[in-house]
């Protein structure tokens, strides 16, 4: 896979970003190199996904998630010892590529291996390309067991009323907190806020505002959360 420069058109104004330009190199980029980096992804990160096995069903009647294909899943972990339920809406192989592609792009005007070998490891290491909806989603962050962690629209969660098996209960007016992290790739707030500024990710809106941009990611060839953590950290 060949590293593609561009040189940078004049603009306007020195703030004013050459769209035109960008979406040409998103363009050559995809047809090219799509192909190849969905394998990688396939090799990565789709077999880290654990919480992926047994269908439940398919709904697309989530609040907040009205006509988006959000599946229940039921899973176990440590030896099967712990049970959960999740309603996850994963993207596929060839929608996590795309969306590698243009962030880098976005971000680099390039596509350089080293790059998409960076995001599909951050990927692949904070979330397996899982974005949980609603549900309970154990993990063990330090090594000394599982631990159920409350999810909603791709974050965690702290409730009122706790629970570990009763997923009517994860509603906005259960919730007392909000987490700091937002899948797939972990991006927070800050990170979020200082590549889009105008939005207002205080308290429980970083969950609207996660729901909306993924939702939206879905359905497109960019993930402006994924754009968010990866601004500055490639070049």
């Amino acid at each position: 896979m060949k590293t593609l420069f561009l040189p940078l058109l004049i603009c306007v104004t020195a703030n004013t970003i050459c769209f035109g330009q960008s979406n040409s190199l998103q363009s050559k980029f995809l047809i090219d190199s799509l192909a190849t980096i969905q394998k990688r992804v396939e090799q990565s990160i789709i077999p880290s996904r654990y919480m992926a096995q047994k269908y439940i069903l398919e709904t697309d009647t989530i609040k907040g998630w009205e006509n988006i294909k959000v599946t229940l899943y039921e899973y176990s972990v440590d030896n099967g010892k712990k049970i959960g339920k999740v309603y996850m809406a994963n993207a596929d192989a060839e929608k996590l590529a795309t969306w590698i592609i243009t962030t880098c792009v976005t971000l680099t005007n390039k596509l350089d291996k080293k790059n998409t070998d960076f995001l599909i490891k951050s990927i692949r290491n904070a979330s397996g390309g899982q974005f949980p909806v609603k549900g309970i989603v154990y993990e063990n962050m330090d090594g000394k067991g599982y631990y159920p962690y409350v999810f909603k629209d791709g974050v965690t969660v702290f409730l009122k009323q706790t629970t570990t098996d009763n997923l009517s209960l994860i509603t906005n007016g259960n919730i007392k907190k909000t987490g700091k992290y937002a899948r797939i790739i972990s991006t927070t707030r800050e990170e979020f806020n200082n590549k889009f500024p105008s939005k207002n990710t205080r308290g429980i809106e970083w969950l609207n505002i996660v729901r909306e941009e993924y939702k939206f990611a879905l359905q497109s060839d960019t993930n402006n959360l994924l754009i968010a953590w990866a601004n500055g950290k490639i070049k």
